[in-house]
């Protein structure tokens, strides 16, 4: 019985070790009696799967949105959000514009304990808690960071030496700060925005045990190494289609190279490209050039939809329906569209997230 009692104490300490209680306390006066939104900042290559807000207490003008990933609050004169993170989040809050679009905050650290906010203007500008550690530590850090941050694009193609020059300053102030989330979550932004960096899987092993510990460590570094292992110069994955279909490497020995397009019903940039894509499919496919695309629909409707698309495009070579994640789980596939070129022995020698302008260039450089 004792050995029984021992066990289950050491699941919920577990569990309770995971999970960072905290409250927020915040006061909005220029929202008052409107809405706003305490969510995550934008971000891709599913590293979205990193945020859970859990919320506790009976607090009527809060509401649970996104999965869970963000919340909705309609301000009172004093607001109370409670809850659990997984580990320290950066969030910000968001106020829906005109134009439909949303005004957003800076990014702030929601961490153990209580943070008290006060939202000053029509602007989001933010009074955070004198005493919130981590927030003084993001401060800290993206003022270390300010002159390279000016030089890159997110989400954009940028300068290698660029990129190189933030994973050497993130990777310093690791050493001397073990303990940091924000430099942990400075990684994941970097990853998100820039794309993957091989740098950061020797920054990950640098900090302290106790973060490493943390859910969120843990799932990042799994996305981390997932996509390492799919990246250009690694072989890429036997995919099997919930119905049936299969990508293998027989699919690319015929051919110098296979561009596979990644897209989906709901990205406006894929269905403008396709045009592009098939005036490059018939320049190259004399030259050794082919094209597979992958749909990441599961709905009979959306899977409709996306046959009208290629039909009314006039798209020559095979689309697969990605029903079951197979594709994404192996791929880490989470943004569209995603270009993946691999050669005729089945290995990656280009991944873009977007980047349809410089396909092109990428085909004559290899089939050259």
């Amino acid at each position: 019985m004792r050995r029984i009692s021992k066990v289950v104490l050491l699941l919920l300490s577990s569990f309770a070790f995971s999970q960072e209680q905290f409250t927020i306390e915040l006061t909005a006066l220029p929202f008052e009696s409107d809405s706003l939104l305490l969510a995550p900042p934008t971000t891709s290559r599913n590293t979205i799967s990193l945020y859970q807000l859990n919320l506790s207490g009976d607090h009527k003008n809060v509401k649970s949105i996104a999965n869970s990933k963000a919340a909705k609050i309609r301000i009172e004169p004093r607001n109370t959000i409670s809850g659990t993170v997984p580990c320290p989040l950066p969030m910000l809050m968001m106020a829906p514009k005109e134009d439909k679009s949303f005004q957003q905050s800076k990014i702030f650290f929601i961490e153990h304990g209580n943070l008290n906010i006060n939202i000053k203007d029509k602007d989001l500008t933010l009074d955070l808690s004198k005493d919130a550690v981590l927030n003084k530590d993001y401060k800290q850090l993206k003022s270390y960071l300010l002159a390279v941050d000016k030089k890159l694009k997110p989400f954009e193609n940028n300068n290698q030496a660029d990129l190189d020059e933030k994973e050497k300053l993130l990777k310093a102030y690791i050493k001397k700060n073990p303990d940091s989330y924000p430099a942990f979550w400075e990684i994941v932004d970097a990853f998100s925005k820039y794309g993957f960096h091989k740098g950061y899987l020797t920054d990950l092993p640098l900090f302290s045990k106790k973060l490493k510990a943390s859910p969120c460590f843990k799932d990042f570094e799994k996305i981390l190494l997932l996509e390492n292992s799919t990246n250009t110069g690694e072989k890429f994955p036997k995919i099997v289609f919930k119905s049936g279909d299969r990508i293998t490497r027989e699919d690319f020995t015929n051919h110098k190279i296979t561009v596979i397009d990644y897209w989906s019903t709901t990205c406006k940039p894929c269905i403008q490209e396709l045009p592009g894509l098939v005036k490059l499919y018939e320049k190259y496919k004399n030259k050794g050039v082919n094209f597979i695309s992958v749909a990441d629909e599961k709905t009979p409707q959306r899977m409709q939809l996306a046959n009208k698309i290629i039909k009314d495009n006039h798209v020559p070579w095979k689309n697969y329906f990605d029903t079951g994640k197979e594709f994404t789980r192996k791929l880490n596939a989470a943004g569209y569209p995603l270009f993946i070129m691999i050669d005729r022995d089945g290995k990656i020698i280009s991944r873009e997230l977007g980047g349809q302008e410089i396909l092109e260039a990428l085909i004559e450089k290899h089939i050259n």
